[in-house]
């Protein structure tokens, strides 16, 4: 399932359940076994990163060609 970048404000900013569904239900995300989310960073020059998430096991895979000049690690939050 790849997760279009303009529903992610929308979860941001609080929209309702039911504009969530209405946009989001055609891809049937919850029946996929591997989701793709784009990620815009947009500091300090604004590029894109692609997070791809294995649902079975509970990973994520992020490729960031900018990863070695600017670390994201401290910018993720685990939880368990």
């Amino acid at each position: 399932a790849l997760f279009l970048t303009h529903d992610i404000p929308r979860i941001r900013y609080n929209a309702t359940d039911d504009t969530l569904w209405r946009t989001m239900s055609w891809t049937n995300y919850w029946e996929k076994s591997t989701w793709i989310l784009p990620i815009h960073r947009p500091s300090p020059c604004g590029h894109w990163v692609m997070c791809t998430i294995n649902i079975a096991s509970w990973r994520l895979f992020l490729f960031d060609s900018f990863a070695e000049e600017r670390p994201w690690k401290q910018e993720i939050q685990v939880r368990l």
